[in-house]
């Protein structure tokens, strides 16, 4: 089993980058992107990127779903600082320091039926990286980053404070 995942990864990694050479010449310098981005445990989604203020990357997240009782709605925001950026002939690669910040408002059904409302600020700091490169002409990137949080939990009138240490990663196309 983990032979045959392992196998797996190598010949998607192989497809990836043989398409990447294989590609025109492509601007890696784009913009703007839009992608998916999350971070545990609880805020992700939709991500859009700027990065016309190099070495200063903006980005957003959120979501919103409705699901007849449920609901569950997220914003979050990130300033980056590229510390160190290397562009070569088919990559651009990023190390980074992120500060961000979110707020999630959840609405569930208890055990008794009852509605019970939770909303969550946090913030944080973290250290990630970035590369970026071409697949089938279209600048993708894929991000990690690793960080410590912190912020407060409320659930009707009582709340709690958070703190710990969370991972993130995402993909970007740029255009």
């Amino acid at each position: 089993m983990t032979r045959s995942i392992s196998y797996l990864i190598c010949i998607l990694l192989s497809v990836t980058f043989s398409f990447s050479v294989q590609a025109k010449k492509t601007d890696l310098t784009k913009s703007y992107g839009i992608g998916l981005q999350g971070a545990t445990p609880t805020f992700g989604g939709i991500s859009f990127r700027y990065n016309g203020l190099a070495p200063v990357y903006l980005q957003t997240v959120g979501r919103f779903i409705l699901n007849g009782q449920y609901s569950d709605h997220m914003l979050g925001a990130g300033v980056s600082y590229a510390i160190f950026e290397h562009q070569s002939r088919w990559n651009i690669a990023r190390l980074h320091f992120t500060l961000e910040g979110g707020w999630q408002e959840k609405k569930e059904e208890d055990l008794r039926q009852e509605t019970v409302k939770t909303t969550t600020l946090g913030t944080g700091l973290a250290f990630g990286g970035e590369i970026v490169f071409s697949l089938g002409g279209i600048p993708l990137g894929l991000n990690l980053e690793i960080g410590q949080g912190f912020g407060l939990e409320k659930t009707g009138s009582q709340s709690k404070g958070l703190a710990g240490v969370y991972a993130g990663g995402g993909v970007h196309a740029y255009f």
